[in-house]
């Protein structure tokens, strides 16, 4: 949207972006959207909601529109820990202010620095308006707002309308809790996956890997399953990328498991959906059928009432998805195979194999600890 078309916005369009914003507590999926309407609204052309960690010089980017993914990886890797506005952001900033570039350093001495030289001015950038969100002693949050280097200087007006939202922005991210835990849940979760037995991913919504553990990276390697291009997480399948990315986004409904055929034999890739109880994270496992499938254990045979024969058929439908082969591994007929699955199916409230096999997975994901 251009600048002029932003002038012309009114109090209806403000007052539907403060909605938007606080519809972000709820449900932080929805900062995207945001994001998208204030930058024309300000006159930027990009926008990152972003924590950096003052100790170690690392940045976490939780939110962001209008930069190249491959540019957001380098600002991870390279150039979050060299910004030299993180350090006039401490200087000059303190909670709720907003402030610009241009206000805020020696323009001359900033674009002879490594960081503009090599990540700023490639993108077209010029003027930044920096909204400091949260400040602690080891970590600062803020709302980062880019603007085209074509565009000049923000405009005083425009960093007028950046500070009319930006009580907003900062309750709305203190409620949804965005800040204070994404780090340290991020932090659980890595740990919980880099202890599971199988070839395991960390994966936001998007389908951004957020952590990867050492299976996982031979895994990567072997390109027999999943790529991993630009830290997005595909699979080499359409139709295995179409569960994926279901899974991912919540549109599946449940945990969702599938047998993909390879030259090194088959795998089991299991999707647990995202939760609150992950921070928001979704967990992809990839394992050998028999290996690392999950067994019912005394908990949930406890929990739904299960006989050792239906145990043991569940445990085989697990391994094994064929009735027959079931059959024949157990050494009772097909008809006794039914007759237990269908116990299976009542006891656990599911009608089909792929449902009974998802509340399982809830219960029983298929990692084995240490």
């Amino acid at each position: 949207m251009a600048r002029v078309e932003a002038d012309r916005l009114g109090p209806q369009a403000i007052s539907e972006i403060i909605d938007d914003i606080y519809r972000c507590v709820l449900d932080r999926t929805h900062w995207v959207g945001v994001l998208e309407r204030l930058t024309p609204f300000v006159g930027c052309c990009a926008a990152s909601l972003n924590v950096h960690d003052l100790t170690s010089r690392t940045p976490e980017l939780l939110v962001e529109v209008g930069t190249r993914p491959e540019a957001s990886q380098s600002y991870l890797e390279v150039y979050g820990a060299i910004n030299p506005l993180i350090d006039a952001t401490l200087l000059y900033l303190g909670e709720g202010e907003v402030r610009t570039l241009y206000d805020t350093v020696d323009l001359a001495e900033y674009q002879c620095s490594r960081f503009y030289r090599e990540w700023v001015a490639p993108q077209g950038w010029g003027d930044w308006m920096g909204c400091l969100l949260v400040r602690r002693s080891t970590s600062l949050a803020m709302l980062s707002l880019a603007r085209l280097d074509r565009d000049g200087p923000y405009l005083a007006s425009e960093v007028e309308r950046m500070r009319l939202f930006m009580p907003h922005v900062q309750r709305a991210t203190m409620l949804g809790r965005l800040f204070e835990h994404s780090a340290a849940e991020r932090a659980g979760m890595a740990t919980l996956v880099d202890r599971i037995r199988v070839a395991a991913f960390l994966v936001e919504p998007s389908g951004r890997i957020s952590f990867v553990n050492r299976l996982g990276e031979a895994l990567l390697a072997d390109g027999l399953v999943l790529r991993e291009s630009n830290r997005m997480l595909t699979a080499l399948d359409s139709s295995v990328q179409k569960m994926l990315t279901a899974a991912l986004t919540g549109d599946a409904g449940t945990p969702q498991m599938t047998l993909v055929a390879t030259q090194g034999g088959k795998r089991v890739l299991s999707i647990l959906p995202p939760s609150d109880e992950s921070g928001g994270y979704g967990v992809v496992m990839v394992a050998t059928p028999e290996a690392e499938l999950p067994l019912p254990g005394p908990m949930l045979a406890q929990a739904y009432g299960l006989t050792m024969a239906e145990i043991r058929v569940l445990t085989a439908l697990l391994k094994r998805g064929s009735l027959g082969q079931i059959a024949v591994d157990l050494g009772v007929t097909q008809r006794t195979v039914r007759a237990h699955l269908q116990k299976l199916f009542e006891k656990t409230g599911t009608r089909r194999q792929s449902d009974l096999i998802a509340e399982v997975l809830a219960l029983a994901p298929p990692m084995r600890m240490f």
